[in-house]
């Protein structure tokens, strides 16, 4: 009941961003079980143009993540790539593996002028295997 007297507490913008964001994520989470991770890759870098200042889409994706259970890290960087995209700001996905406690383990973070704004716990225990930049137009 906090969390909905929190949520109309918000902006009507911040409230907007939130479901926004959201949505992002539940369509991203979608599209890692059903299309290939290069077909989500190019839509989340279709470029529009926008006004929303990277930190706000960052945190919208932060907190909407906390509200989805089982949301990963890569569906979180996901989301965050295609909603800055949105707004014409450019980013790059990282994608790395390190071995924990003797099992494969991989984590995604996402930067922005070199800003980690998702991922950043724990991205220096991975070995970088590959970073897509953006193409916002």
């Amino acid at each position: 009941m906090r969390s909905v007297a929190t949520f109309l507490a918000l902006s009507g913008s911040d409230r907007r961003l939130l479901l926004s964001a959201l949505a992002t994520i539940a369509r991203v989470r979608i599209g890692l079980r059903l299309q290939s991770i290069e077909r989500l890759k190019a839509w989340s870098q279709q470029a529009k143009a926008g006004e929303i200042p990277a930190d706000r889409l960052s945190w919208a994706v932060q907190v909407a993540a906390r509200r989805l259970p089982g949301t990963s890290c890569l569906a979180s960087a996901l989301a965050l790539q295609r909603l800055l995209s949105q707004q014409g700001l450019v980013s790059e996905l990282h994608i790395g593996v390190a071995r924990q406690a003797g099992a494969f383990a991989a984590h995604a973070w996402l930067t922005h002028h070199g800003e980690i704004l998702i991922g950043a716990e724990q991205h220096e225990d991975f070995t970088q295997l590959v970073a897509w930049p953006s193409n916002p137009a």
